[in-house]
Order: C-alpha cells, then sequence, then structure tokens
C-alpha cells in the first residue's frame, strides 16, 4: 500500500471517529440535561402545619364536597321562593287562515223558538182583539226560521298578552315542611363536608408521618450499607494477612448486596410516600417535596371518658343522623299534606281584549281549591314507607353510637399499646447497639467472627427500624383515634405544638 494512501485511510478513521465522538457526547448530554433539570428543580419542604393547610385548600375531595355545601345554600333559598307569589307574563300571536264562523246549525232551533215565543208575548201584550192576534199569529209563523247560513267573524289576526298572578293560600304545610327539608339538607351537608375534612386531616398525618419514617428507615439502611462495606474492607483486609479463611469473603459480599438491595426497596417505597402526600395535598406530581419533621415520640394527653364524651358531642356521624331524622319528620310533613286541600289565590290582567269577538273583563281574580279525592292507595303506602324509613334511622342512630364507642375504646388501646411498646423497645436498641459495637471490635482486634459482626449489624437494624415503625404506628393509632372523636385538629394543634 503506498504511503498517500495509507494517510488518506488514517485521516478517514480520524473524521470517523470524531463524528462518533460527537455523535455519542450529544446522546450523553440528551440523557444528561433532563437528569440536570430534575436536579435542579426547587424542594418544597413541608411542615406538618404547611402540609395540613395545603391539604385544606387543594384537595379535590374537600373541594367536592364543599360544592355539595354550595348547591344546599342554593336549594334552600329555593325552597324559601315557595312562600312568595308567582308572577307570569304570556303572549303571543295568532294567524287563522280565514274568517271563523259562528255555526248556526248548532243551536238555530234554540233561536227560532225563542223569537216564536218572543213574538207570541208581544201579541199577547198588545192586548188586540182575538182576530187581529191570530192574524198576526200567523204572519209570524212564517217569519220566525232563522235563515241556515252561518255568522262571520271578521277577524283572522288575535295578538294576546296576560299578566298572572299565583299566591297559594294553604298547601297543608307543604311549603313550610319544604323549607325546613331544605335546611335540614344543608346541615347535613355541612357535616358531611366536616367528616370529610376530618378523614383528610388523619390520610395527611398518616402519609406526612409514613414520609418521615421511610426517611428514617432510608438513613439506617444507609448506614447499614456503610457499615457493610466497612466489614467487607476489614474482612478482605484480615484475609490478607491470614486471620480469616478467604471463604468469609462470601458472608460479607452477600450481607452488603442484601443491604443495598433493602436500601432500594425502601428507597422506592419513600418515592411513592412522596407521591401519595402529593395527591392529598392536591400537588402535581411533578413537584418536589421534602418533610421538615423527624421521627420522635410526643406523649399526648389522653383520658378515656372524656375521649367518649367528646365523641357524643362533636361526631359528623351522629350530626348527620340527627339531620336525617328531620329530614324524614319534613318527609312525613310532606306525605300528610297529600291528604289535605291546596288553596289559592289568582289574578289575571290581558291585554288586546278589543281583539276578540268576546270582550273580556281586563282583571279577573279567584280562589282556587283542589283536593285529590282517589289515588289507588300510592300516598297511603308512601306514608306508611316514610314511617318505617323514620324507625331505620332511629336503628340506624343506636348503631352508630355503638360502633363509634367501640371506635374510640379501640383506637385508645391501640395508642396506649404503640405508647408502651415504643417504650420497652428502646433497652432492646441500646442492647443490640452495644452488641455490634462490640462485635465489631472483636473482629478488628482477630478475637470475633465475620458473622458475629453481620448478625450483630443486622440485629441492631431491625430493632432500630421496629421501632421507627411502632412510633409511626402510634401516630396512626392517634390519629385514628382523634377521627373517632370527631376532633382531628386537636391531635394537629398538639403535634403542630410539640415540633
Amino acid at each position: 500500500m503506498k504511503r498517500n494512501d495509507r494517510v488518506s485511510i488514517r485521516r478517514q478513521n480520524r473524521n470517523l471517529a470524531e463524528k462518533f465522538s460527537a455523535i455519542l457526547l450529544l446522546e450523553i448530554s440528551m440523557l444528561l440535561v433532563p437528569l440536570m433539570l430534575q436536579a435542579q428543580k426547587p424542594v418544597l419542604r413541608l411542615s406538618l402545619k404547611a402540609a395540613l393547610d395545603t391539604a385544606m385548600q387543594n384537595n379535590a375531595k374537600i373541594r367536592e364536597y364543599h360544592e355539595k355545601t354550595e348547591q344546599k345554600k342554593y336549594l334552600r333559598k329555593s325552597a324559601m321562593g315557595n312562600f312568595f307569589p308567582t308572577i307570569s307574563a304570556n303572549g303571543g300571536f295568532t294567524w287563522l287562515s280565514k274568517n271563523p264562523e259562528i255555526n248556526m246549525s248548532l243551536f238555530k232551533g234554540s233561536i227560532d223558538d225563542m223569537v216564536s215565543k218572543l213574538g207570541t208575548s208581544m201579541i199577547q201584550g198588545l192586548q188586540l182583539p182575538p182576530q187581529m192576534q191570530l192574524a198576526l199569529a200567523k204572519q209570524l209563523a212564517g217569519l220566525k226560521q232563522m235563515p241556515p247560513e252561518n255568522l262571520n267573524i271578521d277577524q283572522q289576526n288575535y295578538p294576546n298578552l296576560n299578566i298572572s298572578v299565583t299566591q297559594p293560600i294553604f298547601t297543608g304545610g307543604k311549603i313550610i315542611a319544604a323549607r325546613k327539608y331544605a335546611s335540614a339538607e344543608l346541615k347535613y351537608s355541612d357535616e358531611d363536608l366536616r367528616k370529610t375534612k376530618n378523614e383528610i386531616i388523619k390520610e395527611t398525618i398518616d402519609r406526612y408521618y409514613a414520609i418521615v419514617l421511610l426517611k428514617a428507615v432510608v438513613k439506617t439502611r444507609e448506614q447499614v450499607v456503610a457499615g457493610m462495606k466497612r466489614h467487607e474492607q476489614d474482612a478482605n483486609n484480615a484475609i490478607k494477612i491470614g486471620m480469616i479463611p478467604p471463604y468469609t469473603r462470601l458472608r460479607a459480599e452477600v450481607a452488603v448486596a442484601n443491604a443495598e438491595r433493602d436500601l432500594s426497596d425502601d428507597q422506592n417505597k419513600l418515592a411513592l410516600a412522596k407521591l401519595a402526600l402529593k395527591t392529598s395535598l392536591g400537588l402535581s406530581s411533578s413537584i418536589n417535596i421534602d418533610v421538615t419533621d423527624t421521627l420522635r415520640f410526643q406523649a399526648c394527653p389522653l383520658n378515656l371518658s372524656i375521649l367518649q364524651t367528646e365523641a357524643k358531642q362533636a361526631q359528623p356521624i351522629f350530626q348527620m343522623i340527627n339531620q336525617k331524622k328531620v329530614m324524614v319528620k319534613q318527609k312525613h310533613n310532606l306525605d300528610v299534606a297529600d291528604f289535605l286541600p291546596q288553596i289559592g289565590a289568582w289574578g289575571t290582567y290581558s291585554t288586546f281584549r278589543n281583539k276578540y269577538p268576546i270582550i273580556p273583563s281586563p282583571f279577573m281574580v279567584g280562589i282556587q281549591a283542589h283536593i285529590n279525592l282517589f289515588h289507588g292507595a300510592k300516598k297511603i303506602n308512601e306514608l306508611k314507607a316514610t314511617q318505617h324509613l323514620a324507625k331505620e334511622v332511629e336503628a340506624a342512630d343506636v348503631y352508630a353510637h355503638q360502633q363509634v364507642n367501640l371506635w374510640v375504646n379501640k383506637s385508645y388501646r391501640e395508642v396506649l399499646n404503640k405508647q408502651e411498646r415504643y417504650r420497652k423497645l428502646q433497652p432492646t436498641i441500646a442492647l443490640a447497639k452495644k452488641n455490634y459495637s462490640i462485635s465489631e471490635k472483636r473482629f478488628r482486634e482477630g478475637l470475633g467472627k465475620s458473622i458475629d459482626v453481620i448478625d450483630a449489624r443486622l440485629l441492631y437494624e431491625k430493632t432500630q427500624i421496629e421501632a421507627y415503625q411502632t412510633l409511626y404506628n402510634y401516630y396512626v393509632a392517634l390519629s385514628n383515634l382523634y377521627l373517632a372523636t370527631g376532633n382531628p385538629q386537636k391531635l394537629t394543634d398538639i403535634l403542630i405544638h410539640q415540633q
């Protein structure tokens, strides 16, 4: 091969290498830019108070129930409108293709008979001699027959404009019952909204502390990974100088791999926990969030009898059932009103009166009464159904009190159990930590085994995570207890005050 050919080939290879490097750098930059942009996104750091405030403002479920409450407000105003008169205007224009006619054939006989009787009466009233009366009667006999032709009405255009007023006078209590029913529905909706807010408060607290828990767990897992890697290095050094057999390296490597796997699992759980909290807060999934609190024990003063009293007074379920009772009572009143007469006054003013063949009065007023005499026992059965509905609500009230009382007792005992469990775990954690420290020191001095260090490290990790999980369960039990009393806001005040 000639020298010039070799130079040309080297130049082509150099150009291809430069192009490949440029393409590779472009692809790497395309992969790194999104990661850099994501890393540059600001992190929204939230305290518990900020998280709760955000949830109250942005949570979609709260907005849904708030809109339901607004609907009930306008429905109550609508029910109030039944007390006032109804004013309506009715206008239009009618054109007939031909002039209307009076059908004389329908009442011609009546008119003929009336004319005959009128003529006879007139003849008798004149007190004429009998001969003249007979002669006039004969003449009228030929004239009494009306012509059979119909009469035309010279009008084809009929405009109309009427203004009507209707005022109910007596409806059997329907209007009052409807207003009370609408007011009860509004109060029910208010309590339903409060119940929803309480549930979102509990949900937010649980998900907030889930992040706090997983952050602590991830930090512990990271410490375990670092400790296992440090032990792996110590084991390698010990193998090199012949202090321990080479097969012990495999144990250390397996321990590192298991620790890294557990760390990866909990990191994924932490990401999902943040996504769940963002859902409760009504935030976009693209926003980076973090929490500012740490997982530590905070005692809450608890008294079972006081909690039970609070539940009876503040639990939204009881208030909702009370409003259900009001609605059932008003439903009963509406059913009874169907058996009573409905009386109303009305008035009408008409224009364009002179455009009609018969000119009506400009004003008309009247009173109308209506009562349904037979309706196929439909209303009676509806009334009986309402009576059973009232008994159903009473039974629901008794059941709700039983269940809430059980709920409060169960949650109270769970709080005490988690609280006591967490306290009893502290000596176990201290012992596991001391055991791990001793095992690691003995191994470095050549007096202990690698497996002893690994087991001690895992035992210490297990007790730490168990304590974190118990503490998280303690807060979940607390939020459940205060939700049962209907006052989760009291728990938030305690937690925020002690932050």
